[in-house]
């Protein structure tokens, strides 16, 4: 009995022993490498766009990612393609900027991101500028100054020209002209030497021509080139859009053209002589001269509008007023008038009377641009300068008598000729 219980105890030691051995099996340190406990691999993942789109002005951007499983060692990395794509930095997020871009044609680039073998690209995409033209203007010349019948707002209309106006008054072959119709709710400086200021500031485009402060008008603006004969307009549009802004040193118009931008620049004086207002009494002035006409036909209003002026001086042979002359600006609104085979208008025979509600209705002289201006007796400026209070004008076949009343003076003003003047054939 006791041999057979020694052999139990033999028969269970070899199991002790193996028992106080270490167990080799996949899970365990000595086996980090076996199939069921591999190394994990670095994830990078772009979380955010792989295309990214700017405007012209550029600006800054963001790229968003994540990153698993990152190894000790291994460093993230971005690097831009393109010298535009600026200050690329990594960390929580890759941020960078894109310079703006000032020419017409859209350009793109790319960020790439690495990590180790891992990688990814990010691509930039950025709009050129718009395809615009420029025009640098000579002249800035003034239209037309005074306050709206109803007193509502005062009103402005100046042109930037490079050639400017012929001595009569007319457009000329090959100029261009850009026409802008300005409305402001306080009256333009007028400084002590006799010069009306445009207002400083921005003018936004008014489509609906509702006199707004600071504003430019919708139907008398617009951009006209005329044809190298000088017989009409090669180009003639209003306005799709607008911006004026006006300093003392200068003005920059910025207009869409149909659908094209223009941008104009003038660098000069922002202002225009008129003269220092004096009370005045009438007189009786004998105008033998009818100069500086334009016809506008039916483009302003559903009547037929010409302008023209009647003087006891004239003009020089620039167009420019004469010393001491009297020049009263009559802008007629009527019936269609006949243009004969020589190019000559002819003023309907009849009695023209002031607008007095702003309708620019047949046989009526227009309120806001017609004036009188009576030059001093150096040339150098306006005596005076007024928008008429009251005005009759009578054409008949061989002159035109009126009787206008500006500031409680009344001028009786008499044209002796026939009332016709040159529009072209």
């Amino acid at each position: 009995m006791k041999i057979k219980h020694f052999f139990y105890l033999l028969l269970a030691l070899p199991l002790a022993f193996a028992a106080c051995e270490p167990v080799e099996g996949p899970n365990t340190p000595e086996n980090p490498d076996t199939p069921e406990n591999p190394t994990k691999e670095p994830v990078l993942t772009l979380t955010s766009e792989n295309s990214l789109q700017f405007g012209c002005e550029g600006g800054e951007g963001v790229i968003t990612y994540t990153l698993e499983n990152a190894v000790e060692g291994t460093e993230l990395k971005a690097e831009a393609t393109e010298a535009w794509i600026t200050d690329v930095t990594v960390g929580e997020t890759i941020t960078f900027a894109v310079a703006a871009n000032e020419v017409i044609e859209e350009r793109q680039g790319r960020i790439l991101v690495t990590y180790g073998d891992k990688l990814f690209n990010v691509f930039i995409k950025q709009e050129g500028i718009e395809p615009f033209e420029t025009f640098e203007a000579d002249m800035l010349l003034l239209d037309g100054f005074g306050i709206l019948t109803d007193g509502s707002a005062y009103n402005m209309n100046i042109y930037l020209s490079d050639i400017g106006f012929s001595s009569g008054g007319y457009y000329q072959a090959g100029a261009t002209y850009y026409r802008l119709d300005l409305y402001f709710k306080d009256e333009p400086l007028l400084d002590e030497e006799g010069y009306r200021h445009i207002t400083p500031g921005t003018y936004t485009f008014d489509g609906s021509d509702d006199a707004n402060d600071m504003s430019i008008g919708y139907t008398y603006s617009g951009y006209m080139k005329v044809n190298e004969s000088g017989a009409g307009f090669e180009k003639q549009f209003q306005f799709d859009a607008a911006e004026l802004v006006v300093t003392e040193e200068g003005l920059t118009l910025t207009a869409y053209v149909d659908d094209v931008k223009h941008i104009v620049t003038y660098n000069g004086d922002t202002m225009f002589f008129e003269g220092k207002k004096v009370v005045f009494e009438g007189d009786e002035v004998l105008t033998p001269h009818l100069g500086m006409a334009t016809y506008l036909g039916t483009q302003y209003s559903s009547n037929y509008n010409y302008y023209f002026y009647l003087s006891d001086k004239g003009f020089d042979e620039n167009g420019m007023l004469l010393p001491g002359g009297y020049y009263f600006k009559i802008d007629l609104f009527g019936i269609e008038p006949v243009i004969d085979e020589e190019g000559y208008l002819h003023i309907p025979q009849g009695t023209y009377n002031l607008d007095d509600n702003g309708d620019c209705a047949d046989w009526e002289i227009g309120y806001q641009w017609s004036f009188c201006m009576k030059m001093n007796e150096q040339g150098g400026g306006y005596e005076f300068r007024e928008n008429y209070e009251s005005a009759k004008l009578v054409v008949s076949e061989n002159g035109m008598y009126g009787e206008i009343v500006i500031k409680s003076g009344l001028f009786a003003i008499t044209f002796e000729g026939e009332p016709k003047f040159y529009v072209g054939n």
